[in-house]
């Protein structure tokens, strides 16, 4: 789908895109092709050829092809989600009452996950290992609150790399409100006592913790663990449907629900 974006050209508006499609002009290639588009300048036309070139050469070259992938910002970051999710990070964190006090940080490759707790394996280090090679980073309201307050405890432990913020893709695709509440439109389960829990039940477990209560923490972990490990899911069903929506004007429709195991 990002060879079939326009929007990062410069002038390019969600309108000017379509109209793009709409003449014919469905990807790159076919820009580069075209002797003239109706409504556009040949000064201009040259312009985005070019800007198409630089970001073809850009792509093969990980760094470049990165930084062309923030270029979209973050309302489009997700047509690039082809070559940004080579080697992703999802990442949840949990706090107390208190935002700034980082309580667990769950971190998953897509297929493994670890918890970083405080007071035992939760540094500086050990996060900036965890989160080591990220092609990019996969949340859920990350943008508004875990990485902010990661970037404050941990400054120098967040990759510089793209994100994708999981709320914000759904929210495009019509599907608003929190995580668990989004899972249960589409049909994705959590098992056991987490299932019903909510941000505030974490706290609680912490808590709980805190005064000894050691399956607490193992609860709190399972709780990140699920908000973790089923942002992939929930990522790999509502990005094709809604690029289905936009490039092809295609009714909002979601596959059949997945559950995801805990490893």
């Amino acid at each position: 789908m990002f060879e079939e974006s326009f929007i990062f050209l410069p002038g390019v508006q969600e309108r000017t895109e379509r109209m793009l499609w709409e003449t014919g002009i469905a990807t790159w290639d076919h820009l580069l092709d075209a002797a003239a588009v109706k409504g556009v300048s040949a000064t201009r036309l040259s312009f985005w050829k070019m800007r198409i070139r630089e970001a073809r050469e850009a792509m093969r070259r990980e760094d470049a092809r990165l930084a062309l992938a923030r270029s979209l910002g973050t309302r489009y970051a997700w047509r690039a989600y082809g070559h940004l999710m080579g080697e992703p990070r999802y990442l949840d964190i949990e706090t107390s009452e208190r935002r700034h006090d980082v309580t667990v940080v769950g971190v998953s490759d897509g297929e493994f996950y670890q918890a970083l707790v405080q007071g035992r394996n939760l540094t500086p280090d050990a996060l900036q290992r965890a989160l080591e090679g990220a092609s990019c980073l996969v949340t859920f309201n990350g943008s508004s609150f875990d990485l902010p307050i990661l970037a404050r405890m941990f400054p120098r432990a967040l990759p510089d790399v793209p994100h994708l913020d999981v709320r914000h893709i759904c929210a495009q695709a019509g599907l608003r409100g929190g995580l668990k509440r989004i899972e249960r439109r589409l049909g994705i389960s959590r098992e056991g006592p987490i299932c019903e829990y909510e941000g505030a039940d974490a706290i609680l477990l912490w808590y709980r913790y805190r005064f000894g209560d050691d399956e607490a923490l193992r609860e709190l972990v399972d709780y990140n663990a699920a908000d973790v490990l089923n942002l992939r899911p929930l990522l790999e069903r509502v990005v094709p449907a809604l690029w289905r929506n936009v490039r092809h004007g295609e009714a909002l429709a979601f596959p059949p629900a997945h559950r995801v195991e805990e490893t």
